[in-house]
């Protein structure tokens, strides 16, 4: 055999032996692969997925959750997971993804129901003297908002298919409601009338604008929608030179509907804002960042909405947003409503109109409760000041499952610098504490009594 022959042979076998070999490692991973493979799926199926959610729940609590150093996380195991989030303060919360796809509509306008918050008293002179279903808020553009129900309204009966039930305790109000069907229509009596009313899907409002000529509020359309229409509940005892807005909620188009009714106030001519913020326990921080925008423009250094501090020390700006209508002239005396309802981006709100100079304190008013309703509040109740929720939360989604956890994240500070957890706005701070029946009243003997003090000065 030739030199070249050979040559060419041991080329050819020493081709083949690497394409073995090549072959031979190949196999070898492919078969590693495998067993690694059929070992997660088989550990994974050897898992439960209560497990799964559980060890999911602890760890982005133990990652994300404010005050992890106070929560106490052995036995944990052994409680469920709401039971585990209840635990931690008042404002977190975990939700099955059934939940948590219920509560991302309802944030976002969508809701179902009559549209009320609701208790039973059993006689309060001058608030519900005689006993029955108290309406401490109705949701605009609700089915009970529809019919004409508003806060203060006291309900001492209802009538469906033809039988009438007496609200005689909270009990009895919860049993009626549960006999109705969904579209159904029923009747809600007040002593003095009734109210026809149906649990239905509804896109909630949270605005309403008044002058002592006009009022204006969001009704709905009919692509489920909300447009500007004119209300006939107008404040005549208000000024001739102001307008009284209230802002319920910072959720869903609150934003969008602050706008368009600034656009209607500066279109009155008015020289003084109400804003009312009342019984407003937040919201989203995006809607604040918002709102806030309609009061800061031509502001100079007017950037910051506030900040966040997250437990490992990392802060957050939240940039304010800013609004090409609905704009707050410089001119105009902003005065704000609170109560010890008023909370977390209600009091951002007000933080940022503080910070850049656009309300006084002595312009926030604060309710000062009768000693009637601190009684039945009970322990705990406030007084003479704002809520004091200088904390944010937020919302973790777990993608396997869609169940969710919401936690305390970050303490919230001003654009100054100042926060106000655990303490509110007060009188200590320069606030006007004015005296307050109840928390609502149809009257609102409350704003007739700030108009006197506002006029005083």
């Amino acid at each position: 055999m030739s030199e070249e022959i050979k040559n060419t042979v041991n080329r050819t076998e020493k081709s083949a032996n690497a394409a073995k070999i090549i072959i031979a490692v190949a196999l070898a991973l492919l078969i590693a692969a495998a067993a690694f493979t059929a070992g997660f799926f088989t550990g994974n199926c050897a898992v439960s997925d209560d497990a799964r959610s559980l060890d999911w729940l602890l760890k982005t609590i133990e990652e994300n959750y404010y005050f992890y150093d106070d929560f106490d996380a052995d036995g944990a195991g052994e409680d469920s997971l709401k039971s585990i989030a209840d635990k931690l303060d008042i404002y977190s919360e975990y939700y099955t993804a059934e939940e948590y796809a219920a509560e991302q509509n309802d944030n976002r306008g969508r809701k179902s129901g009559v549209g009320i918050s609701y208790g039973y008293l059993s006689g309060v002179s001058g608030v519900c003297d005689d006993g029955g279903i108290f309406l401490y808020s109705v949701v605009g553009n609700s089915p009970a908002y529809r019919a004409g129900l508003v806060a203060g309204d006291v309900l001492v009966s209802g009538t469906y298919g033809g039988t009438t039930t007496q609200f005689t305790d909270k009990a009895a109000f919860a049993e009626f409601m549960e006999k109705v069907g969904d579209n159904e229509s029923f009747t809600l009596s007040t002593k003095e009338s009734d109210f026809t009313v149906a649990r239905q899907e509804y896109k909630a409002s949270y605005t309403f604008m008044a002058t002592c000529e006009s009022a204006w509020e969001f009704v709905g359309t009919a692509d489920g929608g909300l447009t500007l229409g004119e209300n006939l509940a107008k404040k005549k005892d208000l000024p001739e030179d102001t307008a009284y807005v209230s802002l319920s909620q910072f959720y869903g188009t609150a934003a969008e509907e602050l706008g368009i009714l600034f656009d209607k106030f500066e279109e009155t001519g008015k020289s003084k804002l109400i804003l009312d913020l009342r019984n407003n326990g937040g919201g989203y921080v995006s809607v604040m960042q918002s709102i806030s925008g309609y009061f800061t423009a031509g502001i100079d250094g007017a950037r910051s909405a506030g900040y966040a501090e997250y437990k490992n020390g990392r802060r957050q700006v939240f940039d304010i947003k800013k609004q090409g209508r609905g704009l707050i002239s410089a001119d105009t005396d902003v005065y704000v409503l609170t109560n010890s309802g008023t909370a977390s981006a209600s009091e951002a709100l007000i933080g940022v109109l503080v910070s850049y100079g656009v309300l006084d304190y002595k312009n926030i008013f604060v309710s000062d409760f009768s000693k009637e309703y601190l009684d039945m509040q009970g322990d705990g109740a406030k007084t003479g000041r704002t809520y004091g929720k200088g904390i944010m939360q937020s919302t973790f989604v777990n993608d396997w499952t869609g169940e969710a956890v919401k936690l305390t994240t970050a303490k919230i500070f001003w654009p100054n610098g100042k926060c106000i957890h655990g303490s509110g706005l007060s009188a200590a701070d320069g606030c006007t504490v004015v005296p307050a029946k109840w928390s609502v009243t149809k009257d609102d003997a409350e704003l007739g009594e700030v108009l006197k003090i506002i006029e005083s000065r």
